[in-house]
């Protein structure tokens, strides 16, 4: 009687742990797909009938000031079909009426399509004619298809004729989320303080602040004119290594590379360093390992981050180099 006690929970977990298996395996194969109002470019649509000047396209260019109408000779009901030219999970569509008329339909019915001939019902819904804003209508369950197809069931009471008229057609559905890019966030209003600076107005401006300035500024000392600006430790035997430089950011940012650009001469770089972040400029975590650094290369050297919560302050310490290292610019990179 045991032994069949404990088969039983055995069984039990094991079940729990298929299903939870299952489970799993749903949210991965779902994960890299987002719901969004889907971009129309390259849609057609095409009506029962139209007048010449208020033609069917119109509903797809996102202007809610033109609009498609029916033809005025032409009988109730009318219809409007999109062609979103490939198959796509629709969860919701958007219609926007003629502003300022109302004198639209009041009932409309909604089909979908994957050929354009063989329509499935998705079901009939009121729509507002005298609301000029965007009405939203939920598909439950959404619906994999290419083309939607909207007939016009009802005229409001205050139509006299049997017009009817559509300003937009929005549909927002299922897409492969897009891969995050990494962008170099904007620097204007940021500073920079060193554990020593060039500062020698009139001769030499080496200073913490250039930085962050843009990188296609140039140099103010007249022998480096032609050269990026840049920081440089002081010459002053007293400040060894170690160096160290922290940029604020005025807010804080969850980053996930820097980009670091050396001066344009080797002989005053450095080859190893260390990343720290911040939140309130006092207490800082270091960033990973200690990182190397190419000084004979000016091009961008990027440097991934991975701080558990957003930082405002990066301190970049300088570990071995040159007796007089230098650093040309500082970037800050979000995921978006």
């Amino acid at each position: 009687m045991k032994n069949i006690k404990t088969y039983a929970i055995y069984m039990l977990f094991a079940g729990m742990a298929i299903s939870s298996c299952k489970k799993d395996k749903s949210a991965e194969l779902t994960s890299n797909l987002e719901e969004v109002v889907l971009d129309r470019s390259g849609w057609s649509a095409t009506a029962s009938s139209q007048e010449t000047a208020n033609l069917p396209a119109t509903v797809l260019d996102g202007n809610t000031n033109t609009f498609w109408s029916s033809s005025a000779n032409a009988a109730f009901p009318h219809w409007l079909l999109i062609d979103m030219k490939k198959q796509t999970v629709v969860t919701k569509i958007g219609l926007t009426t003629k502003q300022g008329d109302p004198k639209g339909f009041t009932k409309f019915r909604l089909e979908g399509s994957n050929d354009g001939i063989n329509f499935t019902a998705i079901g009939e819904l009121a729509f507002n004619p005298v609301l000029y804003t965007e009405q939203a209508f939920t598909l439950s369950p959404a619906r994999n298809v290419r083309y939607l197809k909207l007939t016009a069931l009802e005229k409001a009471a205050t139509q006299t004729g049997n017009i009817t008229f559509l300003a937009e057609f929005s549909v927002t559905g299922l897409q492969e989320r897009k891969p995050l890019t990494d962008i170099a966030l904007s620097k204007a209003g940021w500073t920079a303080t060193a554990s020593s600076e060039v500062n020698f107005p009139g001769d030499e401006l080496n200073l913490a602040s250039m930085i962050v300035d843009p990188i296609s500024t140039k140099s103010p000392i007249p022998d480096d004119s032609q050269v990026p600006s840049f920081w440089q430790a002081d010459y002053d035997v007293l400040h060894p290594y170690l160096h160290w430089i922290v940029v604020d950011m005025k807010k804080a940012s969850l980053l996930s590379y820097i980009g670091l650009n050396a001066h344009t001469d080797p002989k005053q770089g450095f080859s190893k360093f260390s990343i720290s972040g911040s939140v309130d400029g006092v207490t800082f975590t270091q960033l990973g390992d200690d990182r190397n650094f190419n000084p004979t290369t000016v091009n961008e050297q990027k440097f991934a981050v991975s701080p558990t919560t957003p930082i405002r302050y990066v301190k970049i310490t300088l570990l071995e180099g040159t007796s007089y290292p230098c650093l040309a610019n500082f970037e800050g990179y979000v995921k978006l």
